[in-house]
């Protein structure tokens, strides 16, 4: 897979507590150990943050998405507003809503589905589903059905490694170009148009070349007013353009 792109990141909520950032594909929350090639997102999000302030310190991390997951994510500004809204995430008063386009329809097509994961030692970095493991409980819902594909609601409870990915697994709906628990295959327009005829060159481009997830939105309460708030990720440009294609022509 190509390096991501380094564009101006999307701010979603900034104030002297907490920042929330619109995460794009391809980087890494933190600095990965095997890749400094690739700058992290607390970098890119450090350096912005030193464009206006020379001794500004450190993002906090609050939670993490995975590298090839967009969508909302937060850091804190000091170490107590990560110390409170991490709390939350512990005591699973956060509610996340992921968008999670898979491959097939699952069944039942809404429900709420729970297990046990643990770490998978014969492939690192990876989860198995395992009876005596860490519970997993999350709620999903179909939004959309196309022919070979459709776009999924989930909302976790729990926080575990790759949960909606698991889910999406087990419900034997994985998400697309999800290499650990899925084919690992993009998705080309070519594989759903009917009708579709190569342009002049040979070599068609995919739609989605990424892991089909996005973290759709966030809510917690203010570290320091208590107040709920929720905050929401705008779709990125390959989810948005490989849906309109999907409503076009992958439809029932």
């Amino acid at each position: 897979m190509r390096s991501p792109k380094i564009r101006p990141l999307e701010i979603l909520h900034d104030d002297h507590q907490f920042v929330a950032v619109n995460k794009p594909a391809g980087f890494s929350t933190v600095s990965e150990r095997w890749d400094h090639q690739i700058p992290c997102l607390i970098d890119l999000l450090w350096d912005l943050w030193k464009q206006s302030d020379s001794d500004a310190p450190k993002p906090h991390v609050v939670h993490r998405l995975d590298k090839q997951t967009s969508g909302v994510i937060l850091f804190a500004r000091n170490g107590s507003a990560q110390s409170h809204l991490r709390k939350q995430f512990m005591d699973r008063r956060v509610q996340k809503r992921y968008g999670a386009l898979v491959t097939d329809l699952p069944s039942p097509a809404s429900g709420t589905s729970i297990f046990h994961v643990d770490e998978n030692p014969s492939r690192p970095g990876s989860m198995k589903f395992q009876s005596t493991g860490k519970e997993c409980i999350t709620d999903y819902r179909v939004l959309e059905a196309f022919r070979d594909h459709c776009w999924v609601e989930a909302s976790p409870s729990t926080g575990r490694t790759h949960q909606i990915r698991m889910v999406m697994a087990k419900l034997k709906t994985p998400c697309i170009c999800d290499p650990l628990y899925g084919d690992g295959e993009s998705l080309f327009l070519s594989s759903f148009k009917k009708s579709y005829r190569s342009g002049r060159s040979d070599e068609e481009r995919p739609l989605l070349g990424r892991l089909g997830l996005h973290a759709l939105s966030i809510s917690v309460l203010h570290p320091v007013t208590n107040l709920p708030m929720t905050i929401e990720a705008g779709l990125p440009k390959d989810l948005k353009a490989t849906l309109r294609q999907l409503r076009r022509w992958g439809q029932v």
